[in-house]
Order: C-alpha cells, then sequence, then structure tokens
C-alpha cells in the first residue's frame, strides 16, 4: 500500500502541471488569481502540493508546530513547487535552527545596542501599503558600519536581523492580517539609494549583507513581495535595464525601479499617511519609532486567536 501511495504522490506534479498549463482555466477568487499568474498553479493544486510536502517531511521529522501552512507554501514556492527540493530545503532549515538557535532567538537574545544600530544602520518596517503588507524601509546610503561597530559585532548584528526575521513572522506579518481581514504573510520593501556610492561598498558592507542574505535566502524564503527601489543613480538604472532581462519574470516582477517622480509613484503602492514625510507621506514619526498595526495593543493581543496551523490565511 504504500509503495502504491507513493507512485500516486509522484504522480502529481505531471498532473498538477496539465492543470497549470490548461487554457480554460477559471480562477475561483482574487488570491487564486494572483497564486496562478504567479506560480502557474491554482491554489488548490498548491494545496495539494504542501499536503504531498507535509506527508514527506513527517517520514523523518516531526514538523515543530509554529511551522504551519503557510512555512511550508513558502519553502514550496522557493523551489517552484518542487517537492523533493522543497523537503531538502525545509530540512536543511530545521538543522539550522536546531544549531543557530533561532526558535530561542526571540527570547533569548538582547540586542542593547539597539539605539546605536538604528543610527548607523537605518531600517525596519514602517507603516503598510495599499494592501495591508509591511513595509519594510532600508536606507543603505545612511549606514556607517565604522561607527555602529563601536557599539558590536558583525555576528551580533547578523543575530539581530534573525530576531527580525523571527519577530516578522511571528508578530508582523500575524498583526497585518488581523487588521486587514486576509491572509498577509509577505512584505514590500523598499529600497532608498540616496547618498550611495563607492564609499558605501566597504568590504564590512559586503561582508554583512552576503551573510544577511545567505541567511534569508536559506531559511526564510518569500517573504518579499516586491521591492521597490528609489533615488537610484542613473549608473544603477543603466545596469538594472540590461541585467533585468537575464532574470526569470517572477524576480523581474518583484523589483521595481522607480523614476525620479518617485513620489507620486509611491503613492500608487502606499498610502500618504502610511509613509513618512521624507518620502512624500503625512506621517510625522521617524524610522526608529515607525507606526504599524503590530504596535496595536488590540490588534496585538488578538494575533493569538490565530490558528496555528496558518488556516486564517485559507480562509475565503
Amino acid at each position: 500500500m504504500a509503495s502504491y501511495l507513493r507512485s500516486i504522490y509522484n504522480s502529481l506534479p505531471d498532473v498538477i502541471a496539465t492543470t497549470r498549463d490548461a487554457d480554460d482555466y477559471i480562477p475561483v477568487s482574487k488570491e487564486d488569481a494572483e497564486c496562478f499568474s504567479m506560480w502557474g498553479v491554482s491554489l488548490a493544486d498548491e494545496g495539494i502540493l504542501i499536503q504531498q510536502l507535509r506527508d514527506e517531511l513527517e517520514l523523518s521529522v516531526n514538523i515543530p508546530p509554529q511551522h504551519n501552512t503557510l512555512t511550508l507554501r513558502r519553502f514550496l514556492r522557493a523551489r517552484k513547487h518542487d517537492v523533493a527540493a522543497a523537503r531538502a530545503m525545509f530540512l536543511s532549515t530545521l538543522k539550522w535552527r536546531e544549531e543557530y538557535g533561532a526558535d530561542r532567538v526571540l527570547q533569548d537574545f538582547v540586542f542593547n545596542e539597539k539605539p546605536e544600530f538604528a543610527k548607523f544602520y537605518p531600517e525596519g518596517c514602517y507603516g503598510v501599503d495599499r494592501a495591508g503588507r509591511p513595509v519594510y524601509v532600508q536606507q543603505p546610503g545612511n549606514i556607517d558600519l565604522e561607527q555602529l561597530f563601536k557599539f558590536t559585532t558583525e555576528e551580533r548584528c547578523v543575530r539581530y536581523h534573525v530576531q527580525q526575521q523571527e519577530r516578522y513572522i511571528n508578530l508582523i506579518a500575524p498583526a497585518c492580517s488581523v487588521a486587514a481581514g486576509r491572509c498577509v504573510d509577505q512584505s514590500l520593501v523598499l529600497i532608498d539609494l540616496q547618498g550611495v556610492g563607492v564609499s558605501t561598498l566597504t568590504s564590512d558592507f559586503r561582508a554583512i549583507v552576503q551573510k544577511v542574505l545567505s541567511i534569508d535566502q536559506a531559511h526564510y524564503p518569500e517573504l518579499m513581495w516586491k521591492s521597490i527601489i528609489i533615488n537610484a543613480p542613473t549608473s544603477f538604472r543603466i545596469m538594472w535595464g540590461m541585467v533585468k532581462y537575464m532574470l526569470d519574470t517572477r524576480t523581474q516582477v518583484k523589483v521595481q525601479v522607480l523614476s525620479s517622480n518617485w513620489r507620486e509613484e509611491l503613492q500608487e503602492y502606499i498610502a500618504p499617511d502610511q509613509l513618512p514625510k521624507e518620502y512624500g507621506g503625512t506621517n510625522p514619526a521617524p524610522l526608529p519609532d515607525p507606526p504599524g498595526p503590530w504596535r496595536d495593543p488590540a490588534i496585538v493581543e488578538k494575533v493569538a486567536a490565530l490558528t496555528v496551523d496558518g488556516s486564517f490565511c485559507f480562509r475565503a
């Protein structure tokens, strides 16, 4: 019986591939249409693959309860719905989490250098976009690692990043979901390149960025909906214009470089009251003390009501 069931499972990708290519596919909801447009698979078919991934994993490990349906979906999408590849990626992440202590980083890691970090490495979630996603602002042109490393180390900065990723998954995204009344499991990343130059790209800068990106790509996949770049120098625009066509369609869609008229264009994605004044918005709160549903005590209290299996984000 086990071999028979496995043969059925092994045939699922081919069956679903047929569905993906069907010209007469009719989405049953806006979310279903978005899923099919981006991934070439319906939510129903994706659900089958998620269950297959879960079953494959449970043959060898006990899946920790915090790694719910949404987690498995992110890993599956990161590997283009290849169940075997997603399984390998997830198992690698479980091993890394145990070795790194990621499951306890929210409770155990105390980053006393946070005020200095906010001053010399300005970034963080600031408000939500028009779809209710948290907006993650990065200002690499204002990063001063020489000053920052007088107060902390590269290793502690990377661990703080991991802590923030855990905070995003466990608090920020669920709070945004409660506020929006729908699933919110990705963020809009706003990258301000004002002030970025050759002097910014020091060896320390490249090293910390490489470590953070390596961790995110391997262990926190598919948390970004779109990356919007503003204040891009001409050289960057020219380079992006050449490089983007070498990337797959999904990656191209995820990165958008706005024109010099970016303040007006930015408000197509983010309402003025959710933007700081420096970006053409009306919110007076500075980046180190940003607004957002995750700061609302009533919403934070409701986050506890979200089911651990992620079913909140799959309700019609």
